[in-house]
């Protein structure tokens, strides 16, 4: 069976977390950062959850592990092992949950505040491992796609602050939140076998009912007009 695109993939898990088709790229409507990060952290943490109790039912798995235990659960299965690279992306995505949940400044704060307030010593690994950097808001700054705070001296990230942008951090935060969920809806659906063959469960049927629902179809519309360069997370 031809296995899902990562847009499929996406839609396959809203359903597979009984979300309406299209809740994940409505994170990008969220009214501020604090209610996105909680939000984009309770579905990867929803989604680990289906997985887990799907591949590990039989040695009783405890619901109530905490998110950083279940993705290194989840990484210990064969078919998620593969995209190793992604597993810092969780325990990033999980110190940065925890720095707007346990905060009360942080409700109305905005993602490249907290970034910023993160100490030295993690101000590096963690954008890095969410994808995050910092551009230049003009060719003389000299400043690239993979400058991170960590980089600048106090100095320019006030310039950076006044003056510059962070590349979208939700929106670079969401396409690689829409990596990490690909990967655990295809392990959900397609499972490696002991002969090394990957198989995939039946999900064409609901995946069709999915692809004509009308909010699936208004997206895919304005998609193809707005970014015809396929740039949103989980579309290229």
């Amino acid at each position: 069976m031809k296995p899902p695109t990562p847009f499929e993939a996406i839609l396959l898990a809203e359903l597979n977390l009984g979300l309406p088709p299209m809740s994940f790229y409505k994170l990008m409507k969220e009214p501020d950062d604090w209610s996105f990060v909680l939000k984009l952290h309770a579905i990867l943490e929803s989604a680990l959850t289906r997985l887990l109790e799907k591949r590990l039912h039989d040695d009783g798995f405890d619901a109530y592990t905490n998110f950083v235990g279940k993705a290194q659960l989840a990484f210990e299965l064969q078919e998620v092992a593969l995209d190793k690279e992604y597993q810092g992306f969780y325990f990033a995505l999980n110190s940065l949950r925890n720095l707007f949940a346990h905060n009360a400044k942080y409700i109305c704060a905005d993602l490249r505040t907290v970034l910023l307030s993160i100490p030295h010593a993690k101000r590096r690994s963690v954008p890095q491992r969410l994808g995050l950097s910092f551009v230049e808001h003009g060719p003389e700054r000299g400043l690239n796609r993979s400058t991170t705070p960590c980089d600048l001296d106090e100095a320019t990230l006030k310039s950076l602050r006044d003056n510059c942008v962070s590349l979208y951090p939700r929106y670079k935060l969401l396409m690689s939140a829409g990596n990490a969920l690909v990967t655990l809806s295809l392990a959900y659906y397609i499972q490696l076998g002991k002969d090394g063959k990957f198989y995939a469960q039946e999900f064409r049927p609901q995946l069709q009912d999915l692809l004509n629902d009308p909010a699936v179809l208004d997206f895919r519309k304005w998609y193809a007009n707005d970014f015809p360069d396929g740039t949103i997370a989980g579309l290229s």
